[in-house]
């Protein structure tokens, strides 16, 4: 990936966006906004150590006590029927879920409920011998060393990811920013830096509550990662702002990128958990990295472009020019 700058001409006018068809990519409309994040893995699989270690006291208990083996222990799709079997079952479609580790954790995982339960229905007939238990305790240890595995990788992630959109936090952003900024001037290969900002976001959360406000916020984060380029870095930027990098991005392609994350908020209302929809929108300013200007200089002009979107009526896009200044 080589990123990096363009440099505009001092008597450009700002560049505006404000949508089109053909800023939209054709599968826009199909933007999942319920796909999993790394914490929603780390408390699935937290749950599932915690469910796993009470299935297996019960499971022993009926063995140890000889007590009848609890109905879902015995079931032909034991796995299937516990909380973390409905959760795989719900997002077995989801990327994350297609990565080998989760395929690996899920087969071993059933793999054990059938040898449990095999051995559990054998206990109702005749003693266990120490194969077959020590067949079911090996299945639980790999399942167990596996989860916890993930568990701990995905912890490594979600200590670098804003807990509520899932997008990278400010320690990251800044490593990455450093590690684009030194590449694009390095190079000399043009890359943009953009702010990006709910409109009206205080009244969002003055009118529906801070609940509401988080819903979008997420949401928000969810369109705008599904518009990205593979290569594009975007960040919560602090409270209802987002900072992006779009490396290999002079002006006009900055404009259509953006141009397809403010079309994905605007054009389709967000769904909340109460089963309602509230539209928003948000406006953009974006600045290109220019010759061996500080990168906090290119995040600056970023922010007055960005100023110049709200003076302008909000819900676009502007690019940075000399021409684009304000006071504040």
């Amino acid at each position: 990936m080589t990123p990096t700058p363009l440099m505009p001409k001092t008597n450009q006018k700002p560049q505006v966006e404000r949508g089109g068809a053909d800023l939209m990519p054709p599968d826009a409309s199909a933007t999942n906004i319920t796909a999993l994040r790394p914490m929603d893995i780390l408390r699935a699989i937290d749950a599932a150590i915690e469910e796993h270690g009470n299935w297996l006291t019960r499971w022993h208990r009926a063995l140890v006590c000889e007590l009848p083996p609890d109905r879902d222990v015995i079931a032909e799709n034991s796995a299937d029927l516990t909380a973390f079997g409905r959760w795989h079952d719900q997002h077995r479609r989801d990327p994350l879920l297609a990565q080998m580790a989760f395929q690996d954790l899920w087969q071993e995982y059933s793999a054990l409920h059938d040898a449990a339960r095999s051995v559990a229905r054998l206990a109702t007939t005749r003693p266990v011998s120490a194969q077959d238990y020590d067949g079911v305790v090996a299945k639980s240890d790999a399942f167990l060393t596996r989860a916890r595995r993930i568990r701990d990788a995905f912890r490594k992630a979600v200590s670098d990811l804003d807990p509520l959109t899932g997008l990278s936090n400010r320690t990251t952003m800044n490593a990455e920013l450093a590690a684009e900024y030194e590449r694009a001037v390095r190079t000399d290969t043009p890359c943009c830096i953009a702010l990006a900002d709910i409109d009206h976001f205080k009244k969002v959360n003055d009118t529906y509550g801070h609940g509401i406000g988080d819903q979008v916020l997420a949401a928000t984060a969810g369109r705008f990662l599904s518009q990205l380029r593979p290569y594009d870095l975007i960040y919560r930027y602090g409270g209802e702002e987002f900072l992006l990098c779009l490396p290999n991005a002079d002006p006009k392609t900055a404009a259509v990128v953006l141009g397809r994350l403010r079309m994905a908020l605007f054009e389709r209302a967000i769904p909340l958990e109460d089963n309602t929809d509230l539209s928003v929108s948000a406006s953009f300013g974006f600045a290109q990295i220019i010759g061996s200007a500080p990168l906090k200089e290119i995040i600056a002009q970023a922010d007055q472009a960005l100023y110049q979107a709200k003076q302008a009526g909000r819900n676009c896009v502007i690019g940075f020019t000399k021409d684009v200044t304000h006071d504040a």
